[in-house]
């Protein structure tokens, strides 16, 4: 059975604006020439085992990206479009699978559409939700209307409007033409219109059958937007939320409940991730960082896509201040960046390898097989005869588990190599914060 591109991905998340040391505020003025420091990040991205990327808004925006301005035009501060085509194509080159953020729910202020009704053009009324001419916006306009998240930098589209939907479904054409991407992240997706998204849905799958849709779904059940009609995948904000607070609670429960309840029809291939640009880095948002070790197995062997969002592979810290996701969304050079947790990158690395290589942690079934207060919490992933057991110990003192009543033949653990004969004891030790994936021979 052929499977698509995305069951094999390991994405690496990058806030392009940040990596390109774009200035904040655009006045449009000048064209940058910055995607050379992306460039520069491709081998370290190789060497990490992640085969596919996910850049954050490059088009044309005001500020952080989510505001666009043009949607046929890379940002200014960042680049060309011909130089973002050549970027795509190197990473094609190496391997390495391109997906763009895309925002279809809402656009900046300094979009066209926005201008023309600013202007006392009516006629473009139409294009934004809940236009409303009897009342004056918090910015002084001489309307009020629809935003995203009460942000008036923000006017929400109608997506009822056939004008703005042949607009925006015009400009994925051009992106797959021009800079042949292999797909998109929906900004806010629990919020567009299903019927956008299955328009979506047919037009990128006639243009390239293998196209990946993947939306931004913060609450709800995920099954609603994964499906034959609409998206490939959404973010898996179920699981982010009971990985960490399961470990800093010392409850695994929490995460094992979601895991078997939470998530309707577990084997939807979700976007799974341990922080990203609007959450805490994940080194800030656990009590221990010991818990780093645990956390990342998880991620890398649970069902799903997994995620490394740039930087965090080195530990590095990051909470937003004042209301400002910018501390979540550093420059870092990678000629020379801040590792805090030495040995992490290497451990992120082998689980790669390790995924890479066993169909089971890929395409297999979940099972819980063990959980106990304070004990390490095992489960299987099986695929045909493939076998593999996971067991984290996120616990203070060395523990043990038992597979004989699991399997009768012998095991290896691919974290280490080591082999384990059940003939010998069927006690299978786990080192305080630490992992075993165990697969059966």
């Amino acid at each position: 059975m052929n499977t698509h591109w995305s069951t094999d991905a390991v994405f690496y998340h990058i806030y392009t604006l940040s990596l390109s040391q774009a200035t904040f505020h655009n006045d449009y003025a000048e064209q940058k020439h910055s995607l050379s420091e992306i460039e520069k990040w491709l081998p370290h991205i190789k060497e990490l085992g992640c085969n596919a990327v996910l850049f954050s808004p490059v088009l044309k925006a005001r500020t952080h990206g989510y505001d666009v301005t043009d949607y046929y035009q890379i940002d200014n501060r960042i680049g060309t479009n011909a130089e973002f085509q050549a970027l795509v194509k190197l990473f094609h080159n190496n391997g390495v699978r391109v997906v763009l953020d895309s925002v279809f729910n809402h656009c900046g202020r300094d979009f066209f559409a926005f201008q023309e009704l600013k202007n006392g053009n009516k006629e473009y009324a139409d294009w934004f939700s809940g236009v409303d001419f009897n009342k004056t916006s918090p910015l002084g306009d001489s309307f009020t209307y629809d935003t995203w998240g009460g942000y008036y930098e923000l006017p929400k589209f109608n997506p009822k409007n056939e004008d703005v939907r042949r607009y925006l479904l015009k400009a994925v054409q051009y992106w797959m033409d021009t800079f042949n991407i292999d797909g998109m992240r929906l900004d806010a997706a629990d919020e567009l219109d299903f019927d956008f998204m299955s328009d979506l849905r047919r037009i990128t799958t006639t243009k390239n059958p293998n196209f990946w849709l993947m939306g931004e779904v913060v609450h709800g059940y995920y099954s609603k937007w994964v499906n034959t009609n609409t998206l490939h995948s959404v973010t898996n904000y179920t699981l982010f939320k009971s990985l960490f607070s399961s470990h800093n609670d010392n409850n695994l429960y929490e995460l094992a409940y979601n895991l078997k309840h939470a998530v309707p029809l577990q084997g939807l291939p979700l976007f799974n991730f341990l922080d990203n640009h609007d959450q805490p880095r994940i080194a800030s948002n656990i009590h221990n960082p010991a818990f780093l070790g645990t956390l990342h197995t998880l991620l890398f062997t649970l069902p799903g896509i997994p995620s490394i969002y740039y930087g965090s592979e080195w530990g590095i810290h990051g909470k937003k201040e004042n209301n400002s996701d910018q501390p979540l969304r550093p420059y870092i050079n990678i000629e020379s960046p801040s590792k805090n947790i030495p040995w992490l990158e290497s451990y992120i690395r082998k689980l790669a390898d390790i995924r890479k290589e066993q169909i089971a942690l890929k395409q297999g079934s979940y099972r819980q097989v063990y959980l106990e207060y304070h004990k390490p919490f095992v489960y299987e992933r099986r695929h045909g005869n493939e076998r593999i057991y996971v067991a984290v110990n996120i616990g203070n003192k060395q523990e043990c588990i038992n597979l004989a009543s699991e399997y009768h033949g012998n095991f290896i653990d691919l974290l280490s190599d080591e082999p384990i004969y059940q003939q010998s004891t069927h006690s299978i030790v786990i080192e305080p914060h630490s992992s075993r994936i165990i697969k059966a021979e």
